[in-house]
């Protein structure tokens, strides 16, 4: 028996199974429809959690209506200048990357 026999002879004793053939078409829409169904669940996760945070807004109304009121005139001239150095930064790097 040649080095080559040999070697063929190994390889075939612990050939893995043959797989099946499957429709590439019912592979696609099985993942199809797996994808609709963790999209519907992430949907419905996020609809849950924006009603959550707008009850809970809309329940603390009155309280923050009282804090932005007193506070608003306090933080003005801070969030004029915030305002006025975020544009700055932006436009300003805009005109710099085109040159």
């Amino acid at each position: 028996m040649s080095p080559d026999d040999r070697l063929a002879a190994f390889l075939t004793e612990d050939a893995a199974p043959a797989r099946p053939t499957v429709d590439a078409m019912f592979v696609a829409e099985v993942m199809q429809a797996v994808a609709r169904r963790e999209l519907r669940v992430k949907l419905a996760s996020a609809a849950v959690t924006a009603l959550a945070a707008g009850a809970v807004l809309w329940a603390c109304a009155p309280v923050l209506n009282v804090a932005v009121q007193t506070l608003a005139p306090v933080l003005l001239p801070a969030a004029g200048i915030l305002t006025l150095a975020a544009a700055v930064s932006l436009f300003g790097g805009q005109v710099l990357s085109r040159r």
